[in-house]
């Protein structure tokens, strides 16, 4: 089967490795295949939206050293919703979700909560894309595959620098989530790779209920932690290489924008 490549090469990354976890189906219609989605997930276009607006927000401190006024986040917000709504793709809203138009009203909801308790941190980068070579980690040897992504945020606290990553949440993240989500783990292998250094990661968390909560959470993660990803990275490739393809039915079958194709 072959595989998603850049101008520079073969690349990997952590969006394309837990959709190969999730369903190597949907894998291989979205990156292998190229198939058009028939449609775009309420919550994905929402979670891009409330991105671009907390991006926005950073970003001023970046620039000037204060943050994005309020009323200047909201209107990223309403107009990166509005883009996406109007774009060629339609979205459409999974059976549990919100009616699309209520989506405005709860993202507004949730930025002035995050604005309540921001701050203006000593911002380093936002949406700091990266590439970086992959090792073996059983014999050291580089994979042909490089490693690409893009963090959210880098601020400085103390002296170190702190990985921050956004999320937009249904409700806080259980110990579960924050201790086996491998994308910090990916985020602190690169940032070492690119030099960086060791780097702190924290996790921001946006939710979505009824009166929004902001989640703010400093995690670890070990040389095992690590170990266990490029591993795991090693054997998706492996994988995918090997043509295994085959789809996973279940509940994420009912908002997979690939559903019509794979049936």
């Amino acid at each position: 089967m072959p595989r998603p490549k850049m101008p520079d090469g073969l690349y990997l990354s952590v969006s394309q490795m837990k959709t190969w976890l999730m369903c190597p189906r949907k894998y291989e219609l979205k990156y292998i295949r190229g198939v058009a989605p028939t449609f775009v997930p309420v919550n994905l276009a929402f979670g891009s939206a409330f991105h671009e607006a907390l991006a926005g927000y950073y970003g001023e401190i970046k620039a000037t050293g204060i943050p994005l006024r309020r009323d200047l986040v909201l209107d990223v917000f309403r107009a990166a919703w509005a883009k996406a709504a109007e774009g060629d793709v339609p979205l459409q809203a999974d059976e549990d979700d919100a009616d699309p138009g209520a989506m405005i009203d709860k993202g507004v909801s949730m930025l002035h909560a995050f604005y309540e308790q921001a701050g203006t941190p000593e911002v380093e980068s936002v949406e700091h894309g990266f590439t970086i070579t992959l090792h073996d980690v059983d014999n050291g040897e580089p994979l042909e595959e490089q490693l690409v992504g893009t963090m959210d945020l880098l601020i400085r606290e103390e002296g170190r620098v702190v990985v921050v990553e956004h999320k937009s949440a249904a409700r806080k993240y259980t110990e579960d989530q924050l201790r086996y989500d491998f994308q910090p783990t990916a985020y602190k292998l690169a940032a070492r790779e690119s030099g960086l250094g060791d780097v702190a990661l924290r996790f921001q968390i946006i939710t979505k209920s009824k009166v929004p909560a902001v989640q703010v959470v400093d995690i670890h993660r070990d040389d095992q932690a690590e170990a266990d990803f490029v591993r795991t990275a090693t054997g998706v490739l492996r994988a995918i290489d090997a043509g295994v393809s085959y789809p996973i039915r279940g509940w994420q079958c009912r908002g997979c924008p690939y559903g019509s194709t794979c049936r």
